[in-house]
């Protein structure tokens, strides 16, 4: 709980790193762990923004990183990178893109790979899409979990069908609460809060079992990649990213940028997430023109199907990744 470490892997040919490398120009943190260092790379770009996974996911992976060298990345102001050295102004769209690719780069040369596959969830699925959108030439394959294209339109969707469920549920307060606070954008932390309590309520946010918050504080707890004074810096970081990115990510649009794909792509959707309801992901979806694309559902989660429905993730990933 003091000291930073990730675990080793007793393999002749494994990797188990945990370290500061200089991306954008400042400090950030990595893990890099694998059973054969000559496997491909395969890179994680966490939701928030803000919510880094570094030590949250260790048995999430293990089985992944049997095939792959995987990626851990601790972006720009979250988790162990955020630092003095991350300033408000430099916490933009545009610098945290330079920053994927910049470590995109890092990742070839340091294994000697021509490409990577890499992997987004919610937040990390905007940086992912807008990767591959201008550097296909450096990725095999985009897996986007609980894909973003729209964040505002996302919202005001998002607390419409929650104001519904409550209505179907005849949930007294929540549609009282929901009702006043009024549709998105709030400018209000405690609005937001409030949202998010009926997503969990409602068993239509982080999961759909209502059980892996609690899971991922207990396993932050216990992780050998975060100290105490880390989590703190966690929290810290959560509030600074959303801070300082969520107007801009309120502006953006994906839907209208992007209409086609160089590089194979494979959406993973939770059948019951309202935070990134799916509805408008598959208007843009069924319309994408792409090298490949594949629409799964994960009937059993809402929007962390990677860790709600982790088996399933894992054998996706690999029966494409085993195609290339």
């Amino acid at each position: 709980m003091f000291t930073r470490k990730t675990a080793l892997i007793q393999n002749e040919n494994s990797i188990a790193k945990l370290k500061a490398i200089t991306i954008g120009g400042v400090q950030q943190w990595i893990t890099v762990r694998g059973e054969d260092k000559r496997m491909p790379v395969l890179l994680f770009l966490h939701g928030g923004p803000g919510t880094s996974q570094m030590a949250l996911i260790g048995d999430y992976q293990k089985e992944l990183e049997k095939h792959f060298v995987v990626v851990n990345w601790d972006q720009r102001g979250a988790g162990l990178s955020y630092t003095k050295q991350v300033t408000k102004e430099t916490m933009t769209i545009e610098q945290f893109l330079k920053d994927t690719i910049e470590l995109t780069n890092y990742l070839r040369n340091e294994f000697l790979q021509d490409k990577i596959y890499l992997v987004g969830h919610s937040w990390g699925t905007i940086l992912g899409l807008l990767a591959i959108n201008d550097h296909p030439e450096l990725y095999h394959h985009y897996f986007g979990v609980s894909q973003v294209l729209n964040m505002s339109k996302i919202e005001e969707l998002s607390y419409r069908l929650i104001l519904e469920k409550a209505r179907k549920h005849n949930h007294q307060k929540a549609i009282t609460q929901l009702t006043e606070m009024g549709k998105p954008p709030w400018s209000s932390f405690k609005n937001n809060r409030i949202y998010q309590k009926y997503l969990e309520v409602f068993k239509s946010g982080i999961s759909r079992d209502g059980v892996l918050l609690k899971t991922f504080v207990k396993k932050m707890f216990k992780s050998s990649e975060y100290t105490f004074w880390d989590m703190i810096r966690f929290i810290r970081g959560q509030y600074f990213s959303n801070k300082n990115l969520m107007d801009e990510v309120r502006s953006l649009d994906l839907s209208e940028m992007i209409r086609f794909v160089k590089v194979p792509i494979t959406l993973m959707m939770g059948r019951h997430d309202l935070a990134t309801p799916a509805e408008l992901t598959k208007i843009w979806f069924d319309r994408l023109k792409a090298a490949e694309k594949d629409w799964v559902w994960f009937e059993r989660s809402a929007h962390s199907p990677l860790f709600e429905e982790n088996q399933k993730f894992i054998e996706l990933v690999l029966a494409q990744t085993e195609r290339r």
